[in-house]
C-alpha cells in the first residue's frame, strides 16, 4: 500500500506539472514576435527570426504569412515614402484601387475635428486625381455625447457635400480601432467590390506608417484566414500635421498596440497604449 501511494503521488505531481506548463500555441509565438519587434525594432532581428522559425514548424502557412508581415513592418518604418497632400502619379485608375480614408476621434457633440477635415480634403484631392477609384471612409462612433454619430458617416457626408459622386462612396462605420478598420474594410471590398485589389491610405502624416502597417497586416490575415484573394496597400497620401498624443518618436509603441489588437490580445494592447512605462517587456 505504501509503494502504491508513492506511485500515485508521483503520477499526481507529474500531472500537475504538465497542466502548469501549458502547451505553447502559434498565437503565443505570434504575440512574442510582435512584442519583440515592437520593443526593440531591428535589435531583435535574431530573436524574431528564431520565433518565425518556431512558428513555421508549427504552421507553415502562418509562418510564411508572418514573415511577410514582419518584412512589411520593417519597410514602413524605414523605407516607406510618405506622400503629402496627394497620391503619386502612375497608380491604377481602372477601378482596381480604393482610396481608404482613416477616421479620427470626433468632438463630444459629433462634429469633426480639424485634423479629420484635413484628411478629407486630401482624400478629395486624391479622388479627383484618380476618378475611377472608389473612396472608403472608415470609422465608428467616437462622440462621447452622441454615440449614434459615426466617423464614417460624417466623413462620407462631407465627401458628398464637396462633390464626390455617390456611386464612388463606401462607408464603414462599425470599427473602433485601425485594426478593425482594416478587417472590416476587407470584408466590404471582398464581398461587394470584386475589381478592387489595392488600396491607397489617406491619413495624417504621423499615422501613415502605422495605418499602412495595420491595413496591410489586416488585409493579409483576412485573406489568409478566408482563403480568398489578397488586397494590398499600394500607396498613401498624407495630411501634413503633428499630434502631441501620437508622437512620431513613439511610433513602435502604437504600432505594437495595434498589432496586438489585430490578433485579439486586447488587454495587452491596452497596456502598450495607456501604461507603456510599466509594460513588462520581453527580455532580449
Amino acid at each position: 500500500m505504501k509503494s502504491t501511494g508513492i506511485v500515485l503521488g508521483a503520477v499526481l505531481i507529474a500531472l500537475v506539472c504538465s497542466m502548469g506548463a501549458a502547451k505553447r500555441t502559434a498565437d503565443d509565438v505570434i504575440e512574442d514576435i510582435i512584442e519583440y519587434h515592437g520593443c526593440y525594432d531591428r535589435e531583435a532581428d535574431d530573436k524574431v527570426e528564431e520565433l518565425l522559425t518556431e512558428l513555421t514548424a508549427m504552421d507553415e502557412k502562418r509562418g510564411a504569412l508572418w514573415r511577410e508581415i514582419m518584412e512589411y513592418w520593417d519597410y514602413v518604418n524605414n523605407d516607406l515614402p510618405v506622400h503629402e497632400n496627394k497620391l503619386p502619379e502612375g497608380l491604377p485608375d481602372d477601378g482596381s484601387m480604393c482610396i481608404v480614408v482613416l477616421g479620427f476621434e470626433l468632438n463630444d457633440d459629433g462634429t469633426m475635428k480639424e485634423e479629420l477635415v484635413g484628411r478629407l480634403r486630401v482624400a478629395l484631392r486624391c479622388a479627383r486625381q484618380y476618378p475611377s477609384a472608389c473612396v472608403l471612409c472608415t470609422g465608428g462612433g467616437t462622440a462621447a455625447d452622441a454615440p449614434e454619430i459615426t466617423e464614417g458617416r460624417c466623413m462620407g457626408d462631407w465627401m458628398l457635400a464637396n462633390g464626390l459622386s455617390p456611386h464612388r462612396l463606401i462607408v464603414e462605420d462599425k470599427s473602433m480601432t485601425t485594426a478593425e478598420n482594416a478587417i472590416n474594410s476587407y470584408r466590404i471590398l471582398f464581398s461587394d467590390y470584386p475589381a478592387v485589389d489595392s488600396v491607397a491610405i489617406v491619413s495624417s502624416s504621423y499615422h501613415i506608417p502605422w495605418g499602412s502597417l495595420l491595413f496591410e497586416a489586416g488585409l493579409m490575415t483576412s485573406a489568409s484566414e478566408r482563403g480568398t484573394r489578397r488586397i494590398h496597400v499600394i500607396s498613401n497620401a498624407a495630411y501634413p500635421t503633428t499630434n502631441d498624443t501620437y508622437r512620431e518618436d513613439e511610433l513602435l509603441r502604437w504600432q505594437t498596440g495595434g498589432m496586438l489588437q489585430m490578433i485579439g490580445r486586447n488587454e495587452r494592447a491596452m497596456e502598450y497604449y495607456f501604461d507603456y512605462e510599466n509594460v513588462e517587456k520581453p527580455v532580449l
